[in-house]
């Protein structure tokens, strides 16, 4: 195996591809993904019967739009970045429009994020 697909197999093991019900697509890194624990589960090996998801480190979300679950990984990131203990960085409000308030508390009620 060479170099170049063993660096690929490994990023593709350290990543996430989240996908809309309306055909978008995001990829982020697997640490952010699981700021949600719904996605930290469907992501989890270890459990028996591990879900197909864990396998493909793919995870499609039928009911959710893609301009809402391009907020939602924004969120993750956000949650990510400003999450870790002891971090003496001011955090910014995290900013959405309000047309999309009832779509992400939908979706962060289901992703418990």
């Amino acid at each position: 195996m060479s170099s170049s697909s063993s660096a690929v197999e490994q990023a593709v093991a350290t990543t996430v591809k989240l996908a809309s019900g309306d055909g978008f697509a995001f990829i982020v890194d697997k640490a952010v993904a699981e700021q949600s624990p719904t996605i930290k589960n469907m992501l989890d090996v270890t459990r028996g019967g591990a879900f197909t998801e864990a396998l493909t480190n793919q995870i499609s979300f039928p009911e959710i739009k893609g301009k809402v679950l391009e907020k939602v990984c924004q969120y993750l990131i956000y949650k990510y970045r400003y999450a870790a203990e002891g971090s003496t960085e001011r955090v910014p409000e995290f900013k959405f429009d309000l047309e999309l308030s009832l779509e992400l508390l939908m979706a962060a009620d289901y992703l418990d994020c």
